[in-house]
């Protein structure tokens, strides 16, 4: 890597120095004896095409440090998706897939160079937490590894057991990184998993109330996309990407799209890079920024906050994850490499209370696994160290039983019959 071992130490300081490490509220009675932790990959060149392919190659991991990291995992692609899909699926039996407009080419869409050493930070930080609050020293042996099938996730994710384990053992360990779930740990598959939700999503973004927040806001999204235009900035493929759920896009009528404003997931992804990189023309100001963040983060929020969409959008991944959470494999740490969405998702599907802000890159989901007395589990969620609450059950503390019955009986039909 380029940045010197000072250089690196500092900026671990200064990233961790801006990690809240409020502890939740103490437990009596109950063991803690599993962390799960579903983190957002690291900062990222656009997913757009930009026009200056030299300067965003420039930012990302040059080529030696990719395939050092990359000497640490396994990436495993062939586990059987079916388990947590619903029979009635149109991709359950099919062969895996893992085509997303939204995973990238060779400069974009990719793990930065920044990105990367934000996840080595998130590394340490995590290890010194789950060595006081687990009280053990966690070893390589101790972690199961989740990635969605990204090059920025995976490399994410090889960032974070980096900055866990770079000085545990020689060699270092090779990690198996279990990526076959893909299609289910993003709410926004392309295809979507199922017709039903591909029909809500239509229902939903034509209701009035949330037509009347998008025209509010059709005046910024026509300046903004104005500008990003003229500026030069954008790639002549700009509008061939998707982004996400209630934004698909006409892939075969593309001409027509750059009559458009861009969708709220472009204008966001975008615009915050080019903040981070002070490229951001001067027209656009930080406070509209801002307000595109926000409404780019609300229009997912509104959407997967209706119970049948959750169920439908991230239910196979909350079995996932419950699988995940009560496993007795002897490994008392898991880590899933995601995005977002998959963490806006969860969020949502669990009944979450909000977050205070939208998780950047590196966010963190925490999700401590306690056993009772009688053998039940109770989980205890935070973001960023920010505990959240239920929007349905009351304290900080949640049943496992209850959280799947939130989860799939709320949505209606059982658990298999999302």
């Amino acid at each position: 890597m380029t940045m010197t071992p000072f250089t690196l130490l500092l900026f671990i300081g200064v990233f961790l120095s801006q990690v809240d490490g409020r502890e939740p509220s103490s437990v009596t009675g109950l063991k803690l004896s599993r962390v799960v932790i579903v983190h957002r990959h690291g900062d990222r060149s656009p997913i757009t095409p930009m026009a200056d392919e030299a300067y965003w190659a420039s930012t990302l991991p040059d080529k030696q440090t990719l395939e050092a990291i990359e000497r640490t995992t396994e990436v495993v692609k062939d586990s059987d998706l079916n388990e947590f899909l619903d029979s009635s699926s149109p991709r359950s039996g099919m062969p895996q897939e893992s085509k997303h407009l939204a995973k990238g080419g060779p400069i974009f869409g990719q793990l930065s160079q920044l990105g990367l050493f934000q996840m080595i930070a998130l590394g340490a930080q995590l290890k010194a937490e789950l060595d006081e609050t687990l009280g053990l020293s966690v070893e390589p042996s101790d972690v199961t590894v989740y990635s969605t099938d990204f090059p920025r996730t995976i490399q994410s994710v090889q960032g974070t057991l980096m900055g866990m384990f770079d000085n545990a053992e020689a060699p270092p360990p090779v990690f198996k990184v279990e990526a076959s779930y893909t299609q289910i740990m993003i709410p926004d598959p392309q295809p979507r998993n199922s017709k039903e939700q591909v029909a809500l999503e239509k229902v939903l973004t034509e209701t009035e109330e949330f037509q009347m927040a998008e025209e509010s806001m059709i005046p910024l999204a026509k300046k903004a996309t104005s500008i990003l235009r003229a500026s030069g900035l954008l790639g002549q493929m700009a509008d061939s990407v998707s982004f996400g759920v209630g934004e698909e896009k006409d892939a075969s009528n593309a001409a027509a799209a750059a009559d458009k404003p861009l969708p709220w997931g472009q204008l966001s992804e975008v615009t915050k890079c080019l903040l981070v990189r002070e490229l951001l023309p001067s027209s656009i100001t930080e406070e509209e920024q801002k307000k595109i963040m926000l409404h780019s983060a609300g229009r997912w929020f509104k959407l997967l906050r209706h119970p049948k969409m959750a169920s439908l959008a991230m239910g196979p991944f909350v079995r996932l994850l419950m699988k995940v959470v009560e496993a007795d494999d002897g490994t008392p740490v898991s880590i899933i490499s995601a995005h977002d969405s998959t963490l806006i998702g969860a969020i949502c599907a669990l009944r979450l209370e909000n977050p205070s802000v939208w998780p950047e890159y590196a966010s963190c989901l925490k999700i401590e696994v306690f056993d009772a007395p009688n053998g039940g589990k109770f989980l205890r969620i935070s973001l960023n160290g920010e505990v959240l609450g239920s929007t349905e059950l009351e304290g900080d503390l949640f049943a496992v039983g209850e959280i799947k019955r939130l989860v799939f009986d709320s949505a209606g039909g059982s658990e298999k019959e999302l």
